[in-house]
């Protein structure tokens, strides 16, 4: 799934750190059944994020 579809889906996206021309971010979400999940994603400078 592509990061702009989980932003999507985010209930919290949080900054972990923004080191060296990247950014660090932890995305959470809910399912259909309810269960939260969270994943990881590295962003390089320069890059764009629809929210």
């Amino acid at each position: 799934m592509q990061l702009s579809d989980r932003i999507k889906m985010a209930h919290t996206i949080e900054i972990e750190s923004a080191i060296r021309r990247k950014l660090a971010l932890k995305i959470s979400w809910y399912d259909v059944h309810g269960e939260n999940h969270t994943e990881q994603y590295s962003i390089d400078e320069g890059s764009k994020i629809e929210f």
